[in-house]
This record gives C-alpha cells, structure tokens and sequence, in this order.
C-alpha cells in the first residue's frame, strides 16, 4: 500500500512577492524533508515556518471529494501534487525606491561638519576625521544566511534538533547563543580590520580618539537591537576603538504599502562632539525620504525584506520578517 503524506507549511514566492499556505501531497515512499524543499522550490516557494506532516486516509480523502480528491489521485499516480493556496495578492503598485544608506552619505555629512575624507595612501588609513577623532566605516551590505559556509555552520549549531524546521527568529536556549556568536564573528573581523588601520594612522597622527561607523543595510535577519548588543559587546573587547555610531535599515513591501525604518544609536565612550552625526543623520533620512516622495529618482535603493531559507542535512533554516499587512484589504473589512 502506497501512503500518501500531507506536508503543509508557509512559504514565499520571490517572484511575485506572495505569501502562500502550501499543502504538498507526496507518496510516503518519496518523503525526506529535503525532497519537500526542493519541490517547493521548483514552483518558485521559500518554506519559511513549521513543517506538518500527517497520514491521509484514501476513503475519507474520496469522501471529501472535488478538489482534494484529484490532488489525492494526482500524488497517488504521479507521487505527489502542490498547491498553494496565495493571501493578500500582489497588486504590484508600490513604485517608490526607498533610499540606500551608504559611505557617500557618511562622507557628505562629514565634510558639511567641517571634517574631511583621509585621503587614500599606501597604508590602509580610517576613513574620516572629524573634531581630530578618526572614523572608520564598515558597512553589512550582504545577507550572511544566503553563504552556503554560514549554512553549514549554521546547521552544525541545531543538528541535534528533531524539528523538521528551525526558525531562526526563535530562541532555542544555548543553540541560539552560539548561532548569535556565529553572527557576531563578521562584527569583530570588521573591528579587526578597522583596528589595525587606525593603529597604523595613530603612528603618525596625533588624534584625540578613534571611532567606528557600523552600517547595516544588508543583513536584514539581524535586527537591531541585537545588532547594537553585538557591536557594545565587541567594543569591549579592544582598545582602539572608543566608540561606535550604529545604524540599521530596513524595508518592507507588499506591493502596495511600505514600511521604510531607519534606526541608529551611539554604544561606548561617545565624545561630546562626535554626537552631532546623529541628529545630522537624522535630517538627511527626511530630506531623503520626502526626495522619494517628491522625485522617486534615488539610484542606490534598498531592496524589499522578504523571507530567507536554506535546507541542510534534512533540515529547513528560516528567518521570516513577516507579511506587511495589506492597507487596501484591511480598508475593505
């Protein structure tokens, strides 16, 4: 007798930008979790929450007819059917690019203020002096959990669960304080690198204090509070670097409505004249953001949040921002 399973799970098409609640039927013979990933993937969906899996029982599944029954028969003779069932479709309206942050900015602030880009030599130097302290910027511009090595590593961490999937957004005790560390490696290779170009300009420049500038407009999976507990963390650890300027963006659409945050703090021993890059920051993300209104003509945009899986050793990894709430169908309730 050949079982056929039923697989429900959420996922996320990135071509269309929808959400969808998926029922795959597979013959049992066929099942591996790592089968039901590459089949949701070949009709373009990211399995991206819990994974629930039961027996169906032929009579009832004829009893039930219509629909169901031939998804029953179309997995019992060709071993298995998929169908997602989309919520909120995609009006595709949203038109607007939402500015990307970048070292351009960093440096136009700076040198507005009264403080200059180091000019490049055959050392590595820190990229800015302002008031006579430097400034070193490191921008996350990639989203770590698409590295296949990462993967790997990631999946080492949680090996030992019996979960068919782990979501990354959750706390899973000790399993998620080691995932963090992982994170936190590309935190403290970026004050590494930093470091010794700053030593290297304290050799032959007299300053008053060294800081760093920690971008993050890429690795949407670490949000920001974590991302500022990480880099305060790290700061301790050296001596260099007095201080650090934290800034995370992120945004999000649905194809019509969008959410567009900007989030930034200062952690460490913050100069008093060093402060004044917050609230400068702060005026430039308004002129920026009523620019996209205005002209809509930004060449460096971010890109739209969206759920991020993988499958390694029979076990799916997921992060899911969530589904931004739809403005035009809540209007219509």
């Amino acid at each position: 007798m050949n079982n056929i399973l039923r697989v429900l799970f959420f996922a996320y098409n990135r071509k269309t930008n929808e959400y969808a609640q998926c029922a795959l039927l597979i013959q049992e013979i066929k099942f591996s979790i790592s089968n039901i990933y590459k089949l949701a993937l070949f009709h373009d969906f990211f399995i991206c929450s819990e994974i629930t899996v039961d027996i169906l029982i032929e009579k009832f599944c004829n009893e039930a007819g219509g629909v169901f029954w031939d998804e029953y028969l179309n997995a019992n003779n060709n071993g298995y059917s998929f169908t997602p069932f989309v919520k909120d479709p995609n009006p595709n309206m949203n038109i607007f690019r939402v500015p990307r942050f970048s070292e351009k900015d960093f440096e136009d602030i700076i040198i507005e203020m009264g403080g200059v880009k180091i000019p490049e030599s055959h050392i590595k130097t820190p990229d800015f002096k302002f008031n006579n302290f430097v400034l070193e910027l490191k921008d996350l511009q990639a989203e770590s959990l698409n590295n296949s090595e990462r993967q790997k590593n990631i999946a080492k961490i949680f090996e030992g669960f019996s979960e068919y999937s782990i979501n990354l957004g959750m706390d899973y005790g000790e399993a998620t304080k080691k995932y963090h560390r992982l994170i936190a490696n590309t935190i403290k290779n970026s004050f590494k690198t930093a470091g010794k170009q700053i030593k290297q300009y304290k050799e032959l420049h007299r300053i008053n204090g060294a800081g760093l500038i920690m971008l993050n407009t890429g690795m949407h999976s670490l949000p920001h509070e974590l991302f500022k507990t990480m880099v305060n963390s790290t700061l301790r650890e050296t001596n260099t670097i007095e201080f650090a300027y934290v800034f995370s963006q992120n945004m999000q659409t649905n194809g019509w409505d969008l959410c567009a945050n900007f989030l930034s703090d200062f952690v460490g021993n913050v100069p008093n004249e060093i402060q004044v890059i917050k609230e400068r920051v702060g005026k430039l993300i308004n002129d920026k953001m009523t620019d996209m209104v205005k002209l809509n003509n930004t060449q460096l945009a971010i890109e739209s949040q969206h759920p991020i899986s993988f499958e390694v050793k029979n076990k799916v990894f997921y992060w899911n921002p969530g589904q931004l709430s739809s403005s035009w169908n809540n209007s219509s309730k």
